[in-house]
């Protein structure tokens, strides 16, 4: 293979199809390699009252196998008119007929599945409400679907496994950072972001470039216990800025307390009493780009750095730092951060030592507040929480 030639990538497309019975149905569609190609098709067919021929079942789906799919029928049932006659449904509690406990999984070939002209937009068809993420907070279901508008103001990865891209998208709307916040809703919401989800090049290149905050379009996004997930039937889409879609500047976090969950963004205030020195090492990277993959030039001065090829003659130091806080908030409990390098900077540079640093001199120096990511929380003797300092820019 040419190293030149871009490397398609091919995802199948699916479709939940229901007839004028009331059925469901999954079809398999053919495959795509381009996202214009995925856009084109969405706009041909959803909506839509098609023609599939030459179908293929492959599976019998059942609800207690595919419940993420079955969540995603519910979120449809029951239909808003009568799939036969379209006329209105009766709405009465003894008239309601129950979901479908199975639909089928089918496979159609490529240009088999055919919007009928004339057609406009099928009764049947429900497009996404979308709701705020106060609004979504608030239901108090089990589990359902739901679609909402939200900036992004920070991403955690999950894994480090560079084939596993399932991360924690950190959102809020205007919704809830709104002062003052009398129903004490959470001011962020962490979305998880299975790799099983379809991620556009566009969404994927501004969450890279994280310091614009993005707004996304999340689509049938599951709700679960106050946790919302992104499977593989949820659409993220990149929306255009919007001045009527904004938020406070810097955002409003909550404080860390004793009863905050791990997996949350939060802020905290401190007094350093004591300093993992285990942990604390310092290395240097290239001034230029900031790799750590520098190389000591043979009978010459100075570095050359490996990825971007810069002589480097005064590298930039890098630290490692993590301490522990007294927190007034927090009185029996302890709580350990891992500092950022501008913190750690002017940590460092509030001591008085003049010869390399000296942890006493880092003893009872005040932080914060701070943004951080709450790592762990461990209540089994006496409350431990993790935390890592994160920049919201």
């Amino acid at each position: 293979m040419n190293p030149e030639t871009p490397v398609m990538v091919y995802q199948r497309l699916c479709a939940l199809v229901q007839d004028s019975y009331g059925m469901f149905g999954e079809v398999l569609l053919h495959c795509v390699s381009t996202e214009s190609e995925i856009q084109q098709n969405s706009e041909q067919l959803e909506g839509h009252v098609c023609l599939l021929q030459a179908l293929r079942v492959i599976q019998r789906l059942t609800r207690d196998k595919c419940s993420l799919l079955f969540s995603m029928i519910d979120s449809l049932w029951p239909p808003p008119v009568d799939p036969k006659s379209h006329d209105d449904l009766l709405r009465s509690p003894s008239d309601r007929v129950p979901p479908p406990c199975f639909c089928y999984r089918l496979s159609i070939q490529l240009g088999h599945m055919v919007p009928l002209s004339g057609q406009t937009e099928s009764p049947l068809y429900r497009p996404p409400v979308l709701q705020t993420l106060r609004e979504i907070l608030q239901d108090e279901s089990s589990r359902r679907r739901c679609s909402f508008r939200a900036t992004v103001v920070h991403k955690q990865l999950l894994s480090s496994n560079a084939g596993d891209r399932e991360m924690l998208l950190f959102v809020t709307d205007p919704s809830l950072q709104r002062e003052p916040n009398t129903d004490r809703n959470r001011r962020t919401i962490a979305v998880c972001l299975s790799s099983s989800c379809l991620i556009q090049s566009s969404v994927t290149q501004a969450l890279d470039a994280l310091r614009t905050q993005p707004v996304l379009m999340f689509r049938d996004a599951v709700e679960e216990n106050a946790q919302i997930f992104c499977w593989e039937q949820t659409v993220i889409q990149l929306e255009p800025e919007d001045s009527s879609f904004s938020i406070p500047r810097p955002i409003i976090l909550d404080h860390l307390g004793p009863e905050t969950p791990p997996y949350t963004l939060c802020t905290v205030t401190g007094v350093v009493v004591a300093v993992d020195e285990s942990t604390a090492f310092s290395w240097p990277t290239c001034s230029f780009c900031e790799s750590c993959r520098l190389e000591t030039r043979e009978h010459q001065k100075g570095f050359l750095c490996l990825a971007c090829g810069a002589v480097v003659d005064e590298p930039t130091t890098k630290m490692q730092l993590e301490v522990f806080l007294s927190c007034s908030s927090l009185s029996h409990c302890t709580v350990k951060i891992k500092l950022q390098q501008k913190t750690i900077k002017s940590l460092l540079n509030s001591t008085s030592c003049t010869e390399g640093y000296s942890v006493e001199n880092l003893l009872g120096s005040e932080i914060g507040p701070l943004s951080v990511f709450v790592h762990v929380v461990n209540r089994s003797h006496t409350v431990w929480i993790g935390l890592e300092e994160c920049d919201l820019h």
